[in-house]
């Protein structure tokens, strides 16, 4: 076989073996890359990497379990919904001025990511920004990221940024 022949068989076959392994799948909240019938978020992967690179989490504070404000968001978190929030555990705290971000966990509710704000010398939770469930099959960083900025356009970028989820 003539070598340029055989360099267009090699990239026709080596075609078909990526398109009979990979291809791209729409769906409600972007598209996600399938591999051998596997749901893959790459875009999220490659969002989530460029975030952990380019974040500045100089202003953001992760305040002491035994800290005034960290007791103060735990038990405003506990008496939001109860009785089922009653048993919240606060698994990472960030702040940033006026602004915390709380992963809380519970015995019979799902994981939570919840904003809380500052106003009047009080924490509050801002409602239309808790976000809780699962995130599978997209990356779980900048899924509740962008949930949350979508939700509260107010909240610090930085803070967002920061905020590594432990689900």
């Amino acid at each position: 076989m003539p070598k340029r022949i055989s360099i267009y068989v090699l990239i026709l076959v080596s075609l078909g073996v990526f398109l009979n392994h990979f291809s791209v799948a729409q769906k409600d909240s972007g598209y996600l890359l399938v591999i051998d019938g596997r749901e893959v978020d790459a875009l999220g992967m490659v969002q989530d990497k460029w975030v952990r690179l380019t974040r500045q989490c100089e202003r953001i504070s992760n305040p002491d379990a035994s800290s005034q404000q960290y007791l103060e968001i735990l038990k405003t978190i506990k008496t939001n919904s109860p009785p089922s929030s009653d048993t919240a555990q606060i698994v990472s705290l960030s702040t940033t001025g006026e602004w915390s971000l709380a992963q809380v966990r519970f015995k019979t509710l799902l994981p939570a990511v919840v904003l809380i704000q500052e106003l009047e010398g009080s924490p509050r939770i801002v409602q239309n920004a808790i976000w809780s469930g699962q995130t599978h099959p997209w990356q779980a960083g900048p899924y509740i990221r962008q949930y949350i900025a979508k939700q509260e356009p107010k909240v610090p970028k930085a803070l967002l940024e920061c905020f590594d989820p432990l689900v």
